[in-house]
């Protein structure tokens, strides 16, 4: 299968996160239940234990947790194209290791930090909440953070150690949260959790992380954004969430961002 292919399917995936977010609700326990059944499917799988999974399992746990804390808060849509800060962030650790991207990928790069200061704007004008931001902003860095470490464990063949041998670790991030919560999960949130940890953790995590070594940092990054389009159209279609002036034009550069890096 072609790399783009398997970093589309596992952004197809990725893009019903804010629905399953949206229907479990109560965020700490899903990202929870999220990453320690993927943890144990991981290992049931043969994952192994190693030192090397350690800093992208607490990557992929803080991405899982702010995430749904974006999408419950500052919508479908908006939660999904924040996340894409991430391209940002993968590309100037990547370039600090010594990794050039390509013109094309630098001005994608650039229309997608433009798209991430107009949603600053929707933000401080009240047409998306605050904390919404916030959480997507954490979630990005996080993300950003998984792909440049994906980079480089797949030029060293570690790709096992970057997907499945990661989620092991990943719970660690998200249980200190459980400090501030004061109920018991739900069912809705259960169910949210299990879906998630298989069909948005597993087998994505696994396509994006066995293709990004195939292909530069920055054009992975923003293939994988195809997640933001499709999470907004689920935002709209099932859900009823209508984006506003600011964000349909962050929408439109994150497209412009994609398209020119694909050509």
């Amino acid at each position: 299968m072609s790399p783009y292919l398997m970093i589309f399917a596992a952004a197809f995936l990725w893009s019903t996160i804010g629905l399953a977010a949206h229907f479990g609700g109560a965020y700490v326990w899903m990202a929870l239940i999220r990453m320690s059944i993927a943890a144990v499917f991981a290992l049931a799988v043969g994952a192994r234990l190693s030192r090397w999974g350690v800093l992208p399992g607490l990557l992929l746990g803080g991405l899982c947790t702010a995430y749904l804390a974006a999408a419950i808060y500052a919508g479908v849509g908006p939660a999904a194209y924040l996340l894409y800060t991430a391209p940002l962030w993968a590309t100037l650790v990547l370039f600090a290791l010594g990794e050039r991207p390509s013109g094309l990928e630098v001005v994608s790069v650039g229309l997608i930090l433009t798209a991430v200061v107009v949603m600053y704007v929707a933000s401080a004008t009240g047409e998306i909440s605050v904390v919404g931001f916030a959480a997507g902003l954490a979630a990005g860095l996080f993300y950003g953070g998984y792909i440049a470490v994906a980079r480089q464990y797949g030029k060293r063949g570690r790709d096992a150690e970057a997907s499945l041998g990661a989620m092991p670790y990943a719970p660690i991030a998200t249980l200190p949260l459980l400090a501030a919560v004061d109920s018991a999960p739900t069912v809705e949130a259960v169910l949210a959790g299990v879906y998630l940890a298989i069909f948005a953790t597993v087998i994505p995590y696994w396509l994006f992380a066995s293709a990004v070594s195939k292909v530069s940092g920055a054009r992975a990054s923003v293939v994988a954004s195809m997640e933001a389009v499709l999470a907004a159209m689920w935002g709209v279609v099932v859900l009823g969430q209508i984006p506003g002036v600011y964000t349909v034009v962050a929408y439109l550069l994150i497209t412009a961002a994609i398209l020119i890096t694909l050509k």
